[in-house]
């Protein structure tokens, strides 16, 4: 009886045991947590790219950010980089873009009186006065430097004639950039419900003026001085308001690699910044917006702003591409190898090839997706017969251009309309292959977004849980019956006592339960012994003693007579003797 108790609590023991590790595999991700607050760099073997700390995330008070590489547009860090804002005054960077672009920078422009006296009282301002000459070079530091918004409109009637029109050409620039959450209704950024856009379009904004030398020149220049004008006969002095450039207010704030920016403030849209910065030949651009004022305490724009420039420093390393680079290129160029001289090949990338990867992931862990053009008539000099695509973990991290130079003076260099032929042959069955690719790898996305989401749900989770442990506990009813475990003789550390007998009929419970057994046989008609009460005889199972021998019982009674004494009290076998 102990032995089969002792076994079946040995089962549920273990029953127990299995239970709690299915419940610790379902409910927990079987993830270590990192408690450290720096950022986790993932290394070449990893599948994830680097993410920045629970902690650092909960640190930032802007509503939206985004950080992207300036060279390929590779985007390190978001955080709802597709939200809608009101900008405020960065901007000014599409306007300061657009000047550059449509003037020269020693051209005259006449401030208006509509332009001077179209702000309202606090906006930022240089103080300029109707009919006031300023060159279109001191228009872009009052802009981007003191935020000046009367000079918005000035350049905005320059270029356009009015500024409704000049709102049109940043609306139709901000299309041809493939924005879809921006549209300006001003060239200043005061607040109106027709003005917002994103951290991501800002970005992408940001990213394309920095191309033009002028803006590139301005936007990183601590501080300007004006000239004197036919307005103002003293010359004026105007900082940057970049703390992280020109930390004249908040020295904390200062960032040494940090390559200029533009402030934004109104009530309505909190601060926003943008920031370009510089270190080991990677340019990254961070855009935050509805952050916090530094006179406000922290976290503000400026803490923001330094976590994320140091998060995709710290992570990222930028490499440059070139034909030499036979580690990525092979494919590319011996596809040309027997159209083109190996020595002196026309076919060559665009000036800057750059790919922004992980730090501790080789350049040849980037997967290259080669296009051409297609009946791409060829010109004297530079002409763009393709390009190529550098992925990572399914992320675009680099774009080049495949540029065909050809020379007029070296016409056998060129292509002949046979090796043309040949080659958009060719050309047709990679872009054929290619395109089965996408589909089959477009399939097997969907599949897989599909299952994600279906696994995502909570409900969906509990059920398989429930499933899988309903299943569990019926294998284990089912063929646990038969399993036994090990008997473990633990050892012991008391003094042995005399072992007592057990089993059969000399033990005291084994009587006391085989008469409660007897006598509920009886009630229920079921006894062996038939209706009556019978005494039952235990003699069997005792000891027998030997039979005596009439001589050993006459002895045996004698014996018993001498113990007795012979009085008259006496009632022995000797009574008769008195």
């Amino acid at each position: 009886m102990k032995e089969k108790r002792a076994l079946l609590w040995r089962k549920r023991l273990f029953c127990v045991i299995c239970l709690f590790a299915v419940f610790s595999g379902i409910f927990t991700d079987g993830i270590p947590v990192q408690r450290d607050s720096s950022t986790r760099t993932v290394k070449a073997a990893g599948s994830k790219w680097p993410t920045l700390s629970k902690q650092k995330v909960k640190g930032l008070s802007c509503g939206s950010a985004i950080v992207m590489e300036l060279s390929t547009g590779t985007i390190l860090y978001q955080k709802k980089m597709h939200k809608k804002f009101y900008p405020a005054s960065i901007t000014k960077i599409l306007t300061a873009m657009l000047t550059a672009e449509n003037t020269s920078p020693n051209e005259i422009l006449t401030v208006s009186e509509t332009a001077a006296y179209g702000i309202s009282e606090g906006d930022s301002t240089v103080y300029s006065e109707p009919g006031e000459k300023l060159t279109i070079e001191e228009c872009l530091y009052a802009i981007m430097l003191q935020s000046a918004n009367e000079l918005c409109l000035a350049v905005g009637e320059h270029i356009s004639g009015s500024v409704k029109e000049f709102v049109k050409l940043m609306n139709k620039r901000v299309k041809e950039l493939g924005l879809k959450d921006t549209h300006f209704n001003n060239p200043n950024g005061l607040p109106d419900e027709k003005h917002y856009t994103s951290a991501h379009d800002m970005a992408v904004i940001a990213r394309t003026a920095m191309k033009n030398d002028l803006f590139k020149k301005v936007c990183g220049t601590k501080s300007y001085t004006c000239p004197k004008t036919n307005k103002h006969k003293e010359e004026r002095f105007w900082p940057n308001h970049h703390q992280m450039m020109n930390a004249y207010e908040y020295p904390k704030y200062a960032y040494k690699y940090c390559t200029g920016g533009k402030t934004g403030f109104t009530r309505v849209s909190g601060n926003t910044l943008v920031t370009y910065a510089e270190k080991d030949g990677m340019e990254l651009v961070c855009v935050v917006m509805k952050s916090g004022s530094p006179k406000n305490g922290e976290p503000n724009e400026y803490t923001d702003t330094t976590t994320l420039l140091n998060f995709g420093f710290e992570n990222y390393r930028k490499h440059q591409i070139s034909r030499d680079d036979t580690e990525i290129n092979d494919s590319l160029f011996n596809t040309y190898g027997s159209y083109f001289d190996s020595k002196n090949s026309p076919v060559h990338l665009s000036g800057e090839s750059s790919v922004i990867l992980p730090k501790g992931v080789k350049l040849s862990k980037a997967k290259q997706e080669i296009s051409y053009v297609k009946k791409k008539e060829i010109k004297e000099g530079d002409n763009i017969i393709g390009g190529v695509k550098y992925t990572y973990k399914g992320k675009t991290v680099g774009f080049s251009d495949i540029i065909y130079t050809k020379k007029t003076e070296d016409e056998s260099s060129s292509l002949d309309s046979a090796s043309r032929k040949m080659m958009n042959k060719e050309i047709g069955e990679m872009e054929a292959k290619r395109k089965k690719d996408e589909q089959n790898a477009t399939f097997w996305r969907n599949i897989k977004n599909t299952l994600g989401t279906f696994f995502g749900y909570t409900a969906v989770r509990i059920g398989l849980a429930v499933l899988v442990l309903s299943l569990l506990l019926f294998l284990l009813i089912r063929f646990g019956r038969n399993f036994r475990m090990p008997r473990v003789r633990l050892p012991r550390f008391h003094f042995r006592r005399r072992d007592r007998s057990t089993g059969g009929y000399r033990n005291k419970r084994a009587r006391r339960n085989y008469r409660r057994r007897r006598r509920t046989e009886r009630r229920n008609g079921k006894s062996d012994f038939g209706s009556g009460r019978r005494r039952r005889n235990t003699r069997r199972y005792y000891e027998k003693k030997a039979v005596k021998t009439p001589k050993e019982k006459k002895k045996s009674s004698l014996q018993h007579g001498k113990k007795h004494k012979n009085t008259r009290e006496s009632f022995g076998k000797n009574f008769f003797d008195f």
